[in-house]
Parts: structure tokens; sequence; C-alpha cells
């Protein structure tokens, strides 16, 4: 099937979409910079927090999640004086805008390239949540001279099978067109994440909004071979949901260990697919400080 470009639904969508994303970017600690990096395949949009001199953070989000989803982790990240970023992956609804197809990994992967190229990043810790981790661990397959660490949190397909269960919440929420039961579905699969209040909500407006008014039209995150997971050689943190309706935690767990040579993994018992802020914000940080000790990065 030809790979097609991501868009809004209509301009009202994007109206939407964009004002929720804003009013969760508000939650972003202070001082944070925007801009914006041209790629072959569109111009992407990214954020920064922090101004250290350590090897640099790359923050990948999850499908339909945009930076958003990284603001009650970014100052934890940023300790040590390293600088965050947060790109807005393009094909994805936000500020960066689509101007090629992305028919795979490869491609995936040039456009990241091009915009750490454009950053003027030579080397980076890949920090990604589902779909986004997704792309971390791919990156280190293909651009291992680039990646200093990989970090990812539930990163589906990836290490393990998608559960049919979850298959079928997502098509019946799609195809539902009730918000009400969208909201409940959504609140299931993230799970207790220790998020404020307030400022999740934000962020699961902002999700539903996204997935509503937006096509997607990125290829779906794919089944990472043995061959390929052993090639990841540098120091790699895998943080998995142990009430995840997405994937087998403990089967991702354990083809992680088997197969990936330096490898740390750890599943949150109590967390679904969202990113548990304490357990996160804890171990991601001191996980990077362990690799720059290392003299990896």
């Amino acid at each position: 099937m030809t790979a097609r470009i991501s868009s809004f639904t209509d301009d009202a969508a994007r109206t939407r979409v964009l004002a929720a994303y804003d009013r969760a970017m508000a939650y972003w600690p202070e001082p944070r910079e925007e801009q914006d990096v041209p790629t072959r395949f569109g111009t992407t949009r990214v954020h920064t927090h922090g101004a250290g001199e350590g090897t640099p953070v790359v923050l990948l989000h999850g499908q339909s999640a945009t930076p958003a989803e990284w603001a009650p982790h970014v100052e934890a990240l940023a300790r040590g004086g390293r600088r965050v970023l947060a790109v807005d992956r393009v094909g994805e609804p936000g500020y960066s805008s689509q101007s090629l197809p992305i028919g795979g990994g490869d491609d995936t992967a040039a456009w990241l390239e091009e915009t750490l190229a454009g950053l003027g990043l030579e080397r980076v810790h890949l920090v990604g949540h589902s779909y986004g981790g997704c792309v971390a661990l791919q990156h280190a397959v293909r651009v291992p001279e680039r990646v200093a660490s990989v970090a990812v949190y539930e990163p589906p397909r990836a290490l393990a099978p998608l559960k049919p269960g979850f298959l079928l919440g997502a098509v019946a929420g799609a195809l539902s067109g009730s918000s009400g039961f969208q909201r409940r579905w959504f609140m299931r699969l993230i799970g207790e994440t220790g998020v404020a209040a307030e400022e999740a909500e934000a962020g699961m407006l902002l999700s539903l909004e996204a997935i509503n008014g937006f096509r997607v039209r990125l290829p779906q995150p794919r089944p990472m071979s043995d061959e390929e997971l052993g090639s990841i050689k540098v120091p790699t943190l895998v943080l998995l949901g142990g009430t995840d309706r997405v994937m087998d935690s403990r089967r991702a767990e354990a083809r992680a260990r088997r197969l990936i040579p330096d490898v740390r993994t750890e599943v949150v018992a109590h967390a679904g697919h969202g990113i548990p802020m304490e357990v996160f914000n804890h171990r991601v940080p001191d996980f990077l400080q362990e690799a720059e000790l290392s003299g990896s990065a």
C-alpha cells in the first residue's frame, strides 16, 4: 500500500487540536525554547529546556501524545546539567508539518537523523514512550554512532506482540464516536501515572482531540528481530507496566534481557501504558548518569 501524508481532518480540527496542544504545553517547565528544523520529510518543531554541556537528552513521544506528555518529566531529566529536547514528530498532530510520506523504519530513521543534524547534536541519549520507544530502539540499530544510550517505556510490538484485547478496544473506541467511551478506554489504557489531576486532564483531552481530529499515516511499529535487538550495544533501559493492556510485559522483559547485551529492565507494578512519574523520574536520570560514568556517552 502506498504511504500517505498525515493530516488534520479539517481546519476546525486543526484549530481544536492546536489549542489543546498549547494548553497542555503550558505545563512544561520554563524556560522553554521552540525552534523549527527543516528535513526532507517536513519541518520538525522542537522544544528545549536546559542548557547544560553534557550529552543532550532527546525525547520521542507516543502516537497522538505530542511533546506535552513529557511535561512532568523534563526537570528530572535535565538534572546534572543536561539539555532536554522534545521533538514533535513529523506525521503526528502538532506544529510539525509533513511534506513527504514516511513509509517505514528507514524513512523514520532518516527523518530523525536530519532532525538531530539540524540541531547540531552529535551524540544523544534517546528516551522514548510507546511508539517513540520503538523509534528510539530502531535508531540504535540503524545509526548506533549517534546514540549514547536508550531508555524506553512500553515500546509496543518491538519486544512482544500486541494483546488482542487492546486491538479490539482501539477499534471499538475509534468506531464508537462516543467521547465518553473513548475517555473511559483511554483512562483504562494509561492507568495510574501519579501526574497532577489538572495536568493529566489536559494531556488526556489533547490526545482525544488528536485521535478524533487527525489522520495518522505513519507505519505501525513492527516486531524487532533477535538480530536487531542483539545489535544494540549501548546501555539500554526498558521499563514496562505491570498491568499494561497493550502487550505482555513479562514476555517483553524476558526477551529484552535475553537479547540486548547491556540492558536493565523493570516491570513497574500497578502501572499501565501511561508513564509512571515517580518511577520514571527516578530510574531514567539515574540510568543516564550511569551511562555517562561508564564512558558510553
